[in-house]
């Protein structure tokens, strides 16, 4: 069976990717666990899909095993100018608040209407005969006014699933996972590379 790992420096994305890959019946390891950590190209900032493929390309011919990566990002048609492939490097500048607080403070006056945004996330896998295979997951919902939930961290605790009246953070991961945009990509992945193999 193929021993899959995820290009990424980020711990706490490294984590949440193994959880949906696994939920979905496909385990995979950070790759730091077995090669030193390297430098990834830097990002584009116009294609999740090529950053998540630069990436996972990048990686693989560097240690020559199967690799998965992923790039996401969060996007509001209230602010257009923000956001989107760039999300965490537009929101990260200021290190004394969180991604949510530097993101609802943008949003602060904005009426419910205008609180929509969608998740989206693009995940590429190099498999070990070098054959690149992408997919797409996206959520659309609210931003709500402030955080809540507990079961997971980042956006989905200001995530609001109209359906539902609660953010991702409030479910738990047997409810969560198959809502979420990386969960929904995890799924879709395993399936494209389950017809790869066939």
């Amino acid at each position: 069976m193929t021993e899959w790992l995820i290009a990424s420096n980020n711990n706490l994305k490294t984590l949440d990717l193994q959880k949906d890959l696994r939920f979905f019946g496909l385990k995979a390891a950070q790759y730091t666990d077995f090669f030193d950590p390297v430098e990834f190209p830097a990002e584009t900032t116009d294609s999740y899909q090529t950053n998540a493929t630069n990436k996972a390309t990048f990686l693989s011919n560097k240690i020559l095993r199967p690799v998965i990566s992923d790039d996401s990002g969060i996007e509001i048609p209230a602010l257009p100018d923000v956001l989107g492939v760039t999300t965490k490097r537009e929101l990260h500048q200021d290190e004394t608040k969180s991604d949510n607080q530097t993101l609802l403070d943008l949003m602060t006056d904005l009426p419910e209407k205008k609180r929509m945004a969608k998740m989206i996330t693009y995940l590429a896998a190099v498999d070990q005969q070098g054959r690149v295979i992408t997919a797409k997951g996206e959520v659309t919902g609210r931003i709500s006014h402030q955080d809540h939930g507990t079961y997971s961290s980042g956006f989905d605790k200001i995530f609001f699933i109209l359906e539902l009246g609660k953010t991702l953070a409030q479910l738990p991961d047997d409810q969560r996972i198959p809502l979420t945009h990386r969960g929904r990509a995890a799924k879709n992945l395993i399936q494209l590379i389950k017809d790869e193999d066939r």
